[in-house]
């Protein structure tokens, strides 16, 4: 599966289980149009479906993740109509990838803004080089935190953090990112590529089901209390135990020990 969409805007490609998405417009930081909402709606559904892809990989070309919407699109939809339509169109991939049962990585290296940002913190693990610049601006132009980020952001740093970020735009680097619990982890940019292999290969050897499960779990559970989140384990937890999945690493593991 290889795509590519309005100049290239947009890149896919798949090998050996691993989908990589590549946002293409390097010289204006990967800036995100109208078109590119929707081939990224289409690309993000046919990995989800698409039963050869056992991870995601999400990043941008040139040095940089993505510097948020263009502002040509923001201008551009002052239509009410045409907002709504583009914002449907956006909150459909975004539930998509969030909801992926597949792991999800997003690397970035450069600025991840606005838009940009969110889009990467909706991947499982973010890494991010140490030097990245990462912010949230979107009050600072008068508009409101877009592609989940008001879901993400006190989920992710607490109500503290997300307000620094998403009311003050304050900007932040990827080692702060990290430790702030932003992020799965951030490196030296030489170390980029190396820490995503390993990523990677680590979560393409876990089981699949369970991965699923349990991810839709911490979705799930994640704003519910502790009695829902025992009554819906113990409703999973058997069909796991029955899986093949399992039975096979327990076979595994009684023969090694």
């Amino acid at each position: 599966m290889e795509h590519t969409g309005q100049a290239e805007s947009l890149l896919v490609k798949k090998e050996a289980g691993v989908c990589t998405i590549t946002l293409n417009r390097p010289h204006v930081l990967n800036a995100l149009t109208v078109e590119m909402f929707s081939l990224l709606q289409q690309a993000i559904a046919e990995a989800a479906d698409d039963s050869e892809v056992e991870v995601l990989v999400l990043r941008g070309a040139g040095g940089h993740f993505c510097s948020g919407a263009d502002l040509t699109v923001l201008t551009s939809l002052s239509e009410k109509s045409e907002a709504d339509d583009a914002l449907s169109v956006i909150n459909d991939f975004i539930t998509r990838l969030n909801q992926m049962p597949k792991p999800v990585i997003a690397v970035v290296e450069g600025v991840a803004v606005g838009a940009g940002l969110n889009l990467a913190l909706h991947a499982d693990f973010v890494i991010a080089a140490k030097d990245a610049v990462l912010q949230e601006p979107f009050v600072q132009i008068g508009l409101t935190t877009d592609f989940g980020g008001t879901y993400l952001l006190p989920r992710l740093v607490g109500t503290a953090w997300a307000k620094r970020l998403a009311l003050l735009g304050e900007k932040i680097s990827g080692q702060t990112a990290e430790q702030i619990g932003l992020i799965y982890r951030a490196v030296e940019p030489a170390r980029i590529e190396q820490e995503v292999e390993v990523l990677v290969s680590m979560v393409r050897r876990l089981p699949s089901q369970a991965y699923a499960v349990t991810k839709e779990g911490l979705g799930r559970c994640q704003f519910n209390g502790l009695e829902y989140a025992l009554a819906w384990e113990k409703q999973q937890q058997p069909s796991l135990i029955a899986h093949p999945e399992f039975q096979s690493l327990v076979r595994a593991k009684r023969k090694r020990t």
